[in-house]
């Protein structure tokens, strides 16, 4: 091969490797994109808020796994509002259901200021080893927000240890 080819070749597999990384990156950024898309939300009582995901963290403890959940909610209201944290209720392929916790710094209420946002308030829930074997679900109100896909998560985590995504993959 000559040195001319050398550097054609070179040079093709350059730009084949730029525009894979490229399209890769754009793909993640779509994900990302539609796992922090908007939701209106409507309470019982009429008042309607948004809510936007975060990022998912997932994580091995003694009790089993837990699923730390990060939301961003925006009152557009002229009015406070006060939410129950128990209003935000995790649902697994398996149709179980799961409650926030509210031990420790978790309240059971999220309080929100009239036209305001909360960049990251926390939602904790604890779940048997076996839960992500399928998709998890935040369900608030009639309003379902996919977290995690159904793609098992085959990662052996150990105990105390923690891994958060900002997509539904993983």
């Amino acid at each position: 091969m000559s040195g001319r080819n050398l550097i054609l070749v070179v040079v093709v597999a350059l730009v084949i490797v730029s525009v894979s990384v490229g399209l890769l990156a754009l793909f993640r950024l779509q994900q990302a994109k539609e796992f922090s898309e908007p939701h209106g939300v409507q309470t019982s009582g009429g008042m309607s808020y948004m809510v936007r995901l975060v990022e998912a963290t997932v994580g091995k403890t003694d009790t089993g796994c837990a699923l730390i959940v990060y939301v961003r909610l925006d009152n557009p209201n002229p009015f406070d509002i006060t939410l129950r944290r128990a209003e935000f209720i995790l649902v697994d392929h398996r149709r179980n259901r799961y409650l926030p916790s509210t031990t420790g710094t978790q309240s059971e209420l999220i309080k929100l200021p009239a036209d305001s946002v909360s960049n990251r308030e926390m939602l904790s829930f604890t779940l048997p080893d076996d839960a992500f074997t399928g998709w998890v679900v935040l369900v608030i109100g009639q309003d379902r927000m996919l977290i995690k896909d159904g793609v098992p998560f085959n990662v052996r985590l150990r105990n105390g240890e923690f891994r958060s995504f900002r997509r539904r993959s993983w």
